[in-house]
């Protein structure tokens, strides 16, 4: 029995073949998805999947039946075949830059996240700063060293590179910069490169949290 992804390659020759012995001088153009382990590792049909090089490899021996009549290219788990080089080499390109416009897109919509993350601990600071003025001087005192780490904790999250999900997660969280404290607070640590690893433990327990909130949310609305 032929797995699916054979069963595609068989397809792909008997389509190839059909456009062949049936054109007279037109232009085609045909599209397949062969869905490969490099771009899907968690497919339920891993183990009947061909690695990229492989289907290259058999896309090439399919290719050469038609004695130089048929051109491919591929983007991903795309490929497109024609008889005409240029068109099918139009197409990849077309597709790289669809998805460099996503990634694009997503990049844009990534750093609007990060902005509002930055505002939002930066209005928690300032709210704190607001209520330490109308303390007593040796009530600031005492919270000078905790307003010096919370200004550490803003600076350290600019510098790490998270991704939307985990942006997400933190913006929906209440009191985010006084849970950073405390969770640092709470391990012992240092400023400087330790906060840092804190920082990384209470993002990992907020994104849990996170994620764990909208599978509920996900199961009560079906």
């Amino acid at each position: 029995m032929k797995t699916k992804t054979e069963q595609i390659f068989s397809k792909i020759y008997q389509d190839l073949k059909e456009e062949i012995s049936q054109n007279n001088g037109k232009i085609f153009l045909k599209e397949y998805t062969i869905p490969s382990i490099n771009y899907n590792p968690q497919d339920k049909d891993r183990e009947n999947m061909y690695f990229t090089s492989g289907i290259e490899m058999e896309l090439e021996r399919i290719v050469s039946f038609f004695e130089n009549k048929v051109y491919y290219k591929s983007y991903k788990d795309k490929y497109f075949f024609s008889n005409d080089l240029k068109l099918v080499q139009e197409k990849m390109l077309k597709e790289l830059e669809k998805e460099n416009e996503r990634g694009g897109n997503k990049m844009e919509k990534t750093e609007e996240l990060k902005e509002k993350l930055f505002e939002k601990l930066e209005t928690e600071l300032e709210d704190f700063e607001q209520k330490l003025k109308q303390k007593t001087v040796d009530e600031i005192l005492e919270s000078a060293y905790e307003l010096t780490v919370k200004r550490e904790i803003i600076g350290e999250i600019k510098e790490k590179n998270l991704d939307e999900d985990e942006l997400k997660a933190l913006l929906k969280e209440d009191n985010l910069l006084s849970e950073f404290y405390e969770d640092w607070r709470n391990s012992d640590g240092r400023l400087g490169e330790e906060i840092s690893y804190t920082m990384d433990d209470t993002i990992d327990i907020v994104v849990k949290e996170y994620e764990k909130e909208k599978n509920i949310k996900s199961k009560e609305s079906r």
